[in-house]
C-alpha cells in the first residue's frame, strides 16, 4: 500500500529525474507502479482492522511503551543482522517493531533510553492514539527524565 501510494507522489520526479534516486528506492517506487487497485483496496481494509487492534490496546491509556528495534543499534554500514542464528537484512530489522504505526497513522516517537555494554544507544518507542501527536509529545517530555541517556540504571 504504501508503496503504490510512494510511487504516485514520486510519479512526476521519477519520470524526469530517475537517477537523483539511490537504487533502491528507485526499485521500490518502480515496483509500486504495478499493485493492482484490487490489492490496494484489500490493503485499504486491512490497515483499518489494525487501526482497530492497536486503538482498542490504547484504549484507556496514554501510549504504550515499546521497544524501538528487537536488536541493539547495528555499527554504521552493517547490511545484515545475526538474530537467532540467521543472518537478516538491518533494513528489515529496524523497521519490524515501527512500521506497524507508519500504516495505522498513529504517532510514533522513540526517546533514548539507554546505552548497550558496548556503548551504542538503545530507544523506547512510544505509540499514541489516534492522531494526537501533541498529546504523545507530551508523554515523551514526561518519561524522558526517568528513561533518558542520563540515567543511571
Amino acid at each position: 500500500m504504501r508503496v503504490a501510494e510512494a510511487a504516485a507522489f514520486h510519479a512526476k520526479t521519477l519520470e524526469s529525474r530517475a537517477d537523483d534516486y539511490t537504487p533502491t528506492v528507485r526499485q521500490r517506487l518502480e515496483m509500486g507502479r504495478y499493485i493492482l487497485a484490487e490489492d490496494y483496496v484489500r490493503a485499504l481494509r486491512g490497515r483499518d482492522i489494525l487501526r482497530q487492534e492497536v486503538d482498542a490496546a490504547l484504549d484507556g491509556h496514554d501510549a504504550l511503551l515499546l521497544p524501538t528495534v528487537p536488536v541493539p543499534a547495528t555499527r554504521l554500514g552493517a547490511t545484515t543482522v545475526k538474530i537467532g542464528g540467521n543472518e537478516e537484512p538491518v533494513r528489515n530489522i529496524t523497521l519490524r517493531l515501527t512500521q506497524l504505526f507508519n500504516i495505522t497513522g498513529h504517532p510514533a516517537i522513540t526517546i533514548p533510553c539507554g546505552r548497550t555494554t558496548e556503548g551504542l544507544p538503545i530507544g523506547a518507542q512510544l505509540v499514541g492514539p489516534g492522531r494526537d501527536t501533541r498529546a504523545l509529545l507530551d508523554v515523551a517530555e514526561a518519561l524522558e527524565p526517568y528513561l533518558g541517556p542520563g540515567v543511571s540504571r
